[in-house]
């Protein structure tokens, strides 16, 4: 084997070509990952629909599928996993809209968000992971520290604040114009009685 080194920019154009591939096929796998588990989740609703009226149905869905999933696949389709691509297809019915407002996060994204209960905490993470590329270690730490409802609540504060603020605005104008009427009648008082009187005559 030759030991003569080439030329430095060809290799590091090589190395560019070799990571831009490897980045384009990661993330074409993880596309198709997010699209296979988006469509089992409206399999699974589809199905529960269609068989609502028996208590119970939906679990017993879940339940029997793993079984057989795994039993032919193997790992990666435990009941934990099936409910939690049923709960993204209910969280996000549209995958156009996915595709357009959250193309750069991972399934592992969407899998720590949606151990959180309310749905709109849940597109809210992955909103804010989407649009501030928080790495999945950082979207967990603010799950874990409830960092969507203390930022909701600080909002809620303000805004009630600012409400309170409005109307107590509003209720010193009135109170101050109420005080000016009352200073003007005490200085005038024959032309607010005359005015009085000439409206009690033309009445």
């Amino acid at each position: 084997m030759s030991t003569e080194l080439i030329s430095t920019q060809l290799f590091s154009d090589v190395c560019s070509i070799i990571d831009r591939g490897r980045e384009n096929a990661y993330a074409a796998v993880n596309t198709s990952i997010i699209e296979t588990y988006w469509n089992i989740g409206r399999r699974i609703v589809e199905e529960e629909q269609q068989g609502k009226e028996r208590a119970g149905y939906g679990e017993h869905i879940i339940e029997k599928l793993s079984e057989q999933l795994t039993m032919h696949y193997g790992k990666g389709f435990s009941t934990r996993y099936l409910r939690a691509f049923r709960k993204f297809y209910l969280t996000i019915p549209d995958y156009e809209i996915w595709k357009s407002r959250f193309p750069n996060l991972t399934w592992t994204h969407i899998f720590k968000t949606l151990r959180v209960e309310d749905d709109t905490a849940i597109r809210w993470y992955l909103t804010s992971a989407s649009q501030e590329m928080w790495s999945v270690r950082t979207l967990d730490r603010n799950i874990s520290t409830q960092y969507y409802e203390r930022h909701y609540s600080q909002q809620s504060i303000r805004l009630i604040l600012l409400q309170k603020n409005n109307c107590e605005q509003r209720l010193n104008a009135k109170r101050y114009s109420f005080a000016c009427s009352m200073k003007t009648r005490d200085k005038y008082p024959y032309r607010i009685q005359n005015r009085k009187f000439v409206a009690d005559s033309l009445s």
